[in-house]
């Protein structure tokens, strides 16, 4: 599958209702990687907040953020399906992330390296963002400018990584959601 984003996925409300509500949500840590890494990297510590909605190993921490990423899946499989493209549907694990200037957040990674395939979805949900505040994604090598309410989907394999912002968001997070589902 070829890396494909989706613009205007959620509206201007929704937006800025997903935003607050997650980042007031109780269970963000910083305490390091959510779970054992399934491939080879030497960057196992994440050093930016991550809300664990579920974990590769099927234990749901926040069962109202996994329904609601559940039924976003079935929205991008339906526009999705209109562009002839596939999108499996069963969650295998969600977290959103926080990334923010001065921090060493990002590094090229996969998503899995599983026999089984798996597609990732990240899922842009700060509702106001500046082109200048940087912030793009890149799935092996593409870039894709962070805009608000947009999600690029993939092959779990690729490997990616994200763009530390600016300092100057005027306290606005860089927040993103990475869904993995598989068949």
């Amino acid at each position: 599958m070829k890396p494909i984003k989706i613009d205007n996925l959620f509206s201007e409300e929704e937006l800025f209702f997903l935003y607050n509500y997650i980042l007031t949500s109780p269970g963000w840590v910083i305490n390091g990687s959510p779970e054992i890494l399934t491939h080879t990297t030497n960057k196992n510590f994440s050093h930016s907040p991550q809300l664990i909605v579920k974990s590769n190993d099927g234990e749901v921490f926040q069962p109202a953020l996994h329904l609601y990423g559940q039924s976003l899946i079935y929205r991008l499989k339906e526009i999705l399906n209109d562009k002839k493209v596939g999108l499996y549907s069963k969650v295998d694990r969600m977290w959103f992330n926080i990334t923010y200037s001065g921090g060493n957040n990002h590094w090229l990674h996969p998503d899995s390296m599983e026999k089984s395939p798996r597609q990732s979805i990240v899922l842009f949900l700060t509702p106001v963002w500046k082109t200048g505040w940087s912030g793009s994604f890149y799935v092996d090598g593409q870039e894709f400018p962070f805009q608000p309410g947009s999600a690029v989907i993939f092959n779990s394999n690729e490997f990616h990584t994200g763009e530390n912002p600016i300092s100057a968001t005027y306290n606005w997070l860089r927040l993103t959601c990475n869904i993995v589902v598989k068949k």
